[in-house]
């Protein structure tokens, strides 16, 4: 199926395309579209998701990952593969820092700036999410009770809680809570 001549794998990279910052005159350069033609296209293919396979759900949250693919593939602009953002941060060590630094910021109501603070999109930081589960998710399938896989868990742990203790020293007194400085 295609609306306006655009399949749901070129939608769904373009999609993905645009949430890692390529622009959206690029978008429809890529597409051979008008920018009208392009939003009543999106518009159409969003009020169609609830109809899509399970193969084509599966695609378009993969897609995020790695945007670089049909049409897009050599397209300049938004998110490179997984294999930039792992040259930047290639220690699993890496992720679990910038994970406990996004997860407390935003317990608190912080809004960190990936690109910022780590040199990251918030596409690649997905990227290296989904890389290192696959490779913890290897591992356990590989040999659960592995003396390898009970290191990796305690080297988990063991930089959980390092960060987890860093980041909420950093954001103590600072709250999420609207009410907090409400009085009754």
């Amino acid at each position: 199926m295609e609306i306006n001549g655009v399949t749901f794998r070129d939608f769904a990279c373009a999609s993905a395309n645009m949430a890692a910052g390529m622009p959206i005159e690029k978008i429809c350069e890529v597409l051979g579209l008008e920018l009208p033609v392009w939003e009543d296209t999106k518009n159409q293919w969003n009020g169609k998701m609830a109809e899509l396979s399970h193969d084509d759900m599966k695609f378009y949250g993969e897609v995020f990952m790695n945007p670089k693919q049909g049409k897009f593939a050599n397209a300049a602009g938004g998110a490179e593969g997984p294999e930039v953002a792992l040259a930047k941060h290639p220690n699993w060590s890496d992720y679990i820092k910038m994970e406990r630094h996004y997860a407390i910021a935003q317990d608190v109501g912080v809004e960190i700036d990936l690109q910022k603070e780590y040199d990251v999109s918030m596409t690649e930081f997905s990227q290296l999410a989904m890389h290192w589960g696959g490779q913890i998710q290897s591992a356990m399938q590989e040999n659960p009770d592995s003396d390898k896989m009970r290191e990796l868990l305690v080297e988990q742990g063991e930089l959980t809680e390092k960060w987890e203790a860093h980041f909420n020293e950093m954001y103590q007194g600072q709250s999420a809570n609207l009410s907090d400085d409400i009085d009754f």
